[in-house]
């Protein structure tokens, strides 16, 4: 009897599906672009303001400036401050105004010192005001300075060593010292296959396209069991009536609609799933490659999804009253969740709202499994206690 009453409602909701697939297009145009203006903005608003750098050049020597380039668009440079060039006495007058936060003062053939191996110095101002900023690039700068001085003691000591006594190499000074000082450029510009690549923006561990890859497949299958409340419409009485009568309790009735909610969202879910490997296919975005893994992921989710929506249908009673009450709880949530903005970009108050609700640990998740970021194992528990709780809610109230 369950059986049949678990092809009746998957026959019913196809013919639900097919009546609400003009709604479900609508829902997909309006988070596409819902979510490319949120994501425009985003990028075009920066989370803090960069550190301005003057730049003071006594010369007007190509190389020097060839050189100030490179450095201004290195990534931990770049990320926290912007460059500009300035004569002396501008340069200083807005350092003591405020207008610029560090100066830097390049003396006249600096390039060609260094590469004729005269130490000239290189002064950099660092102004008190911005905090971490100024704090980042004191450290980037010392950083640098190191590997000045490193570079300079190995080059200096092997030219000794190989001038002198039984280690006197039959080749000249210059060709070696820039051999030795390539090793150590080339040693200490590619640190980061000594380390771990840990991303870190506005946007947790994940960058902009993989949020909002995971906010657009998160926000559809939210959106998407609203559709659902015919499961719980007057019409369904009767039957429900009649099974209980063949020994078929309410849990075991929940339990069907999950399994049909669940498998119309996982359907749904996995033809976006491709959908994005085939952008990614014809396109120059890369959000993730195929797993097994993903899969399971998204049918998690379908779960999770059709498990809440069958607590909210089973405590609101009459769908037709429940959906305006549900559409409205799930812009509200969706709000302090951190799916639409990042937390970041929020007042920390909302971040603190976002931890009472599920969507905040279906987002953690799916990054958990889905982008592998290890400080969200805690939430997918979280997670299961609530999908409990809900089944358990959902259960209970069930026509009562």
């Amino acid at each position: 009897m369950l059986l049949q009453f678990l092809k009746l409602e998957l026959k019913n909701s196809i013919k639900a599906v097919r009546k609400t697939i003009i709604g479900f297009i609508a829902v997909l145009l309006v988070l596409t672009v819902a979510i490319a203006a949120v994501s425009m903005y985003i990028g075009q608003k920066k989370a803090i303001d960069p550190l301005k750098a003057a730049v003071v050049m006594h010369d007007e020597d190509k190389l020097t400036k060839m050189v100030v380039r490179y450095v201004s668009k290195i990534d931990s440079i770049s990320s926290i401050s912007e460059f500009e060039y300035m004569d002396e006495e501008d340069a200083f007058s807005a350092f003591k105004s405020g207008a610029v936060d560090i100066v830097i003062d390049l003396p006249e053939d600096f390039y060609n010192d260094v590469n004729l191996g005269v130490n000239t110095p290189l002064n950099i101002y660092i102004g008190q005001k911005k905090g971490i900023l100024t704090d980042l690039f004191a450290e980037v700068t010392t950083s640098g300075a190191g590997y000045v001085r490193t570079t300079e003691a190995a080059v200096y000591a092997f030219l000794d060593a190989a001038s002198s006594g039984d280690y006197r190499l039959l080749i000249s000074d210059a060709p070696l010292g820039d051999h030795i000082a390539m090793l150590y450029a080339g040693r200490i510009m590619h640190r980061l296959k000594i380390f771990d690549s840990i991303v870190v923006s506005e946007y947790g561990s994940l960058g902009a396209y993989q949020f909002y890859y995971m906010a657009f497949v998160m926000i559809l299958l939210l959106y998407s069991g609203i559709s659902f409340g015919y499961l719980y419409g007057s019409e369904s009485v009767p039957v429900e009536d009649k099974l209980r009568v063949y020994g078929v309790g309410r849990g075991a009735v929940a339990v069907v609609k999950e399994i049909v909610m669940t498998l119309h969202l996982f359907a749904m879910s996995v033809v976006i799933y491709f959908g994005g490997l085939y952008v990614q296919k014809i396109s120059d975005v890369r959000i993730y490659s195929f797993s097994p893994v993903h899969l399971s992921v998204f049918l998690g989710l379908s779960l999770s999804v059709a498990v809440l929506y069958n607590m909210l249908y089973s405590v609101t009673g009459d769908n037709y009253k429940a959906v305006p009450v549900i559409f409205l709880s799930m812009v509200m949530a969706l709000l302090v969740s951190g799916l639409l903005v990042p937390y970041v970009k929020m007042h920390k108050a909302v971040y603190y709202a976002g931890r009472i609700i599920p969507f905040t640990y279906m987002r953690e998740f799916f990054e958990y499994l889905f982008y592998d970021v290890p400080g969200s194992r805690t939430g997918c528990l979280i997670l299961g206690v609530i999908v409990a709780a809900e089944q358990a809610v959902g259960v209970l109230w069930h026509r009562r």
